[in-house]
């Protein structure tokens, strides 16, 4: 199990890259990824851009702390060729977004945004992307004690 202090560490970081002008999906991305992938690249991060504000800052999709967490999983899980078994990686995947619908109440950003943020305690995005890489990491905890593939 991850230590207390590491976890509660990595949060703080996806929450301050939030803060310092990054988008929800490359602070997840970034901040959680930077522990469990070592090496999250320049074009990792751009990969993840596109997902910010559920999909083009639309608002209108998947939230991009959920997004960015998916890209963690295929970056620890996913595969690179075709027909190699990725039950693992959908399995997951799966288990991921179950637990941040259950923590969140909904995937959808703008119904996160006018539900969730902004109340009591959780009066900006921050919080969330917070708590969906703590949603993250419990289900990374087991698979990565481990090890995993790449």
């Amino acid at each position: 199990m991850m230590d207390d202090k590491i976890k509660r560490d990595i949060m703080t970081r996806a929450g301050e890259m939030l803060d310092g002008d990054w988008h929800c999906s490359e602070a997840l991305l970034a901040a959680v990824g930077e522990h469990y992938l070592k090496d999250v690249s320049p074009e990792m991060v751009r990969m993840s851009t596109p997902f910010a504000g559920g999909v083009g800052c639309t608002h209108a999709e998947l939230c991009g702390a959920l997004t960015g967490g998916l890209m963690v999983i295929g970056g620890l899980y996913g595969r690179a060729e075709a027909g190699v078994n990725d039950d693992e990686c959908q399995k997951l995947a799966a288990e991921y977004r179950a637990r941040f619908l259950k923590e969140f109440g909904t995937l959808k950003c703008q119904d996160l945004k006018d539900n969730w943020v902004r109340r009591e305690g959780q009066e900006s995005c921050r919080a969330l992307v917070e708590r969906a890489a703590g949603v993250l990491m419990d289900v990374l905890g087991a698979q990565t004690e481990t090890g995993f593939r790449r």
